[in-house]
């Protein structure tokens, strides 16, 4: 299937590429979210997620309305929102913040 990310997005998609070569575990998909949506719009995150994942767009776009509700994560998804945002910083997340 030809993906169609568009040109604002595909940084991110190869972020994620090189993140989660092997795709986006369930136990990372949540705190992944959460971490993106600090500096993306709701949108262009659910828009990415889905291309990434294959996911249906709106109920990625759900997933992502519910983290932005959250405020607090439990001590096990904290673990997880840690590792997720090392596999990311390894992945010039850094320089994916200043270019975005």
């Amino acid at each position: 299937m030809q993906k169609t990310i568009p040109a604002h997005l595909v940084s991110t998609y190869h972020l994620l590429e090189c993140a989660f070569p092997q795709g986006i575990a369930e136990q990372e998909y949540i705190p992944l979210l959460s971490i993106l949506c600090e500096n993306m719009s709701n949108r262009s995150l659910a828009r990415v997620i889905a291309e990434f994942t294959g996911k249906e767009y709106y109920a990625v776009l759900n997933d992502v309305f519910r983290v932005g509700a959250l405020n607090i994560f439990p001590s096990e998804v904290e673990e997880v929102l840690n590792s997720v945002k090392q596999k990311l910083i390894h992945c010039d997340y850094e320089k994916w913040l200043i270019e975005g």
